[in-house]
């Protein structure tokens, strides 16, 4: 009896905690600012290419289609009526996010900005990878998040606020954690992982490897080795070491490596760098505050 109320102070501690505050505001300024950056120079490079993914007679073939009122908004460029207009789209995406940083109403452009992004991502899903995929999740459960809710004054609205808030942080945590999770299931299920030969036919397969690093390192048996069980152990013990002070920063600093060199050496550019940017996630929050003023100190001066 003594074990369940324990239980039951400790559960309602717990609720206190996250319905009176939310400790994560300027982490999430500066995970938001970071991923709406990227999203802006993604689609900056894209627009050179545009007419081929979006445009009349595009060669995307139908990937995503809904009939659902509410979810048609969504993926529009389906439509053959609308492909004329792919450009709206791209230049609306980037306006939305040129809005969210330098006008007012920072929630209206972050809602318009992700009915650009999820048009552009329907259109091109058959193309896009796990990271892009784990970006537009993100931008979802960002909606919801209020990083200003300290202002609100009705204590009833602010403390369900504050209850969002942190449920989205932990939402978004997990997704990185569940996105190792599966990733390390399903290498397990490979032969090439276990014996430690995946990074060999990384290497072999021209479209996904640098000439450079597949002259270099293809005869490397030990270093292919190497890095193949170190990307199938660090996908296994990132979900229980992220959550332990002493080797948290450790794992960090090991998936920075892990995903710069998919960036480098693969070429998966965009997944390299989104990987990468939701470790702020898992960062501190003075570490966060630190970064953010130094992020608006440099905006400022340029």
């Amino acid at each position: 009896m003594k074990v369940s109320s324990n239980w039951i102070a400790a559960l309602h501690r717990c609720l206190d905690d996250h319905s009176n505050a939310f400790g994560r505001v300027n982490t999430i300024k500066l995970f938001k600012a970071s991923i709406l950056i990227f999203l802006f120079c993604y689609t900056l490079q894209l627009l050179s290419v545009a007419h081929m993914f979006f445009g009349p007679g595009n060669y995307m073939v139908p990937y995503y289609k809904s009939n659902n009122i509410f979810l048609k908004p969504l993926n529009l460029l389906e439509g053959k009526q609308y492909s004329a207009y792919y450009l709206f789209f791209l230049y609306g995406l980037l306006g939305s996010i040129l809005s969210y940083f330098f006008l007012p109403f920072k929630r209206i452009s972050l809602i318009v900005c992700y009915v650009f992004m999820m048009n552009i991502y329907h259109k091109t899903a058959p193309l896009q990878n796990g990271g892009f995929s784990l970006l537009t999740i993100m931008l979802f459960i960002l909606l919801f998040i209020n990083e200003e809710s300290e202002k609100i004054k009705n204590p009833y609205i602010r403390a369900a606020q504050f209850s969002i808030a942190n449920i989205g942080f932990i939402a978004m945590r997990m997704q990185v954690v569940i996105l190792y999770m599966v990733a390390s299931y399903y290498k397990l299920q490979g032969e090439s992982w276990m014996d430690g030969t995946a990074f060999y036919y990384v290497l072999y397969n021209d479209l996904y490897s640098h000439p450079m690093f597949a002259a270099t390192l293809i005869n490397q048996t030990i270093f292919i080795k190497l890095v193949t069980w170190f990307t199938l152990l660090f996908q296994l013990l990132f979900p229980i070491l992220i959550w332990i002070r002493k080797t948290k920063k450790m794992m960090l600093a090991l998936g920075i490596i892990l995903h710069f060199m998919i960036a480098w050496v693969m070429g998966i550019v965009d997944f390299g760098i989104i990987m990468i940017l939701m470790y702020i996630l898992f960062n501190s929050e003075s570490f966060n505050t630190r970064l953010l003023y130094l992020f608006k100190r440099n905006a400022a001066a340029s």
